[in-house]
């Protein structure tokens, strides 16, 4: 691809992708991978713009693969397809890749899922955003296709290939550095806590309380070895630490359970123009304990690159969690416990999709981004016993 230039942004590099009529645009997901073009000759729709956004340039996204229509999309979902109907490939996440469907007079986006869940999970995810709504919360609502359902298959496609449709919102990632986000994205999970209902199936998903088998790692690092995956090192490296932030994992207590988000980290939230926050990408919501989620929410907002943590930041949000009427509280190491859990098992799956021989070498390729950027951000202890000093005046 002579006239292009791989572009490589981690996690914390924000900016907004834009369209042709340069509005900025929803994305979501653990957007790492893109290509920047210059109008390259015989590229298929899209091209790329630019633009100056967040003090970086981010470049308009072009996949090569997976094609998909706004024909296909419209069928799935019973609308309209207009003479000037586009589909625009925005980005990828570990879940799913995101498309803009673009019908002249409306916008959606699209989210083709890579590994379908169940309609029931989908239909107690819509129900409980809806409710949201109702309380005042906005967000990008989900949209059912034909009978009513919201997961749908591509037609004309492998059964498998499956599609969700959102109403589509203008806007950009936060900006971390801007000293007002902190309060913002406290009082946005305290609303969210104040308004979420109880939990209407109980605790008990692996994903969120129990963690990988120490001697797993080993096996995944000789593995890594064997195929000179470039993260072997760094893997090897923190098999000590990976076992001590095990150890303050435990399963949620059975009471205290509400409906949450569970992965309300920066690249889930959009921003508008107005500085309102917009949670996206509610596929993980479920039970949870909101002390739990919080604390999460702490270690996705405030934990820099170099793995400290912004104390006054913190303090920001925490004040305006409680303003907000958020139930929860930073109480001990435990606290913890879900977000390393969904760290340490992320960072699993990960590792073993990397080297499976049989994995695509775009997600193995994504893969080993995301394990780098995992490791690097694993908190050490006397940083989680900073947070909880921290919070102990609120705490009670």
């Amino acid at each position: 691809m002579p006239d292009a230039d791989r572009v490589r942004l981690g996690r914390r590099q924000r900016a907004a992708l834009t369209g042709p009529d340069q509005q900025q645009t929803w994305l979501t997901g653990r957007t790492i991978d893109f290509w920047r073009s210059f109008r390259e000759p015989g590229l298929r729709s899209p091209h790329t713009w630019l633009r100056r956004s967040a003090g970086s340039w981010l470049p308009g996204c072009v996949f090569r693969d997976s094609a998909l229509s706004a024909r296909q999309v419209c069928t799935a979902f019973g609308l309209t397809t207009g003479s000037e109907a586009s589909i625009t490939a925005v980005a990828r996440g570990a879940a799913g890749r995101v498309w803009c469907l673009d019908l002249g007079t409306e916008r959606f986006a699209v989210k083709e899922l890579f590994s379908p869940p169940d309609e029931g999970s989908v239909r107690r995810e819509a129900a409980f955003t809806a409710h949201l709504e109702r309380a005042g919360v906005r967000l990008a609502a989900s949209v059912p296709g034909q009978a009513d359902r919201f997961v749908v298959p591509v037609p004309g496609q492998a059964a498998d290939r499956r599609l969700r449709l959102y109403r589509w919102i203008d806007g950009v990632l936060p900006d971390l550095a801007d000293p007002g986000m902190a309060a913002r994205i406290g009082d946005l999970l305290g609303r969210l806590h104040a308004h979420a209902p109880p939990a209407q199936v109980p605790a008990g998903d692996p994903w969120y309380d129990t963690v990988p088998a120490l001697e797993s790692w080993g096996h995944l690092t000789g593995a890594a070895r064997t195929q000179s995956a470039g993260w072997a090192g760094a893997l090897s490296a923190r098999i000590s630490l990976l076992a001590d932030l095990a150890d303050l994992v435990t399963p949620a207590p059975a009471s205290g359970l509400i409906t949450c988000h569970r992965d309300l980290h920066p690249d889930n939230v959009l921003a508008e123009s107005s500085g309102a926050l917009i949670p996206l990408d509610w596929d993980e919501a479920g039970p949870a304990i909101p002390d739990r989620e919080l604390a999460a929410v702490l270690m996705f907002w405030h934990l820099s690159d170099q793995g400290e943590a912004d104390s006054a930041s913190v303090r920001r949000t925490l004040a305006a969690y409680l303003a907000a009427g958020g139930p929860g509280r930073i109480r001990d190491e435990q606290t913890f416990g879900m977000y390393l859990a969904t760290r340490l098992n992320f960072l699993h799956r990960q590792a073993s999709i990397a080297l499976d021989p049989r994995t695509s070498p775009e997600h193995r390729g994504y893969a080993a981004l995301e394990i780098a950027d995992t490791l690097a951000r694993l908190p050490a202890l006397p940083l989680i016993r900073h947070l909880i000093t921290l919070a102990a005046p609120d705490t009670g």
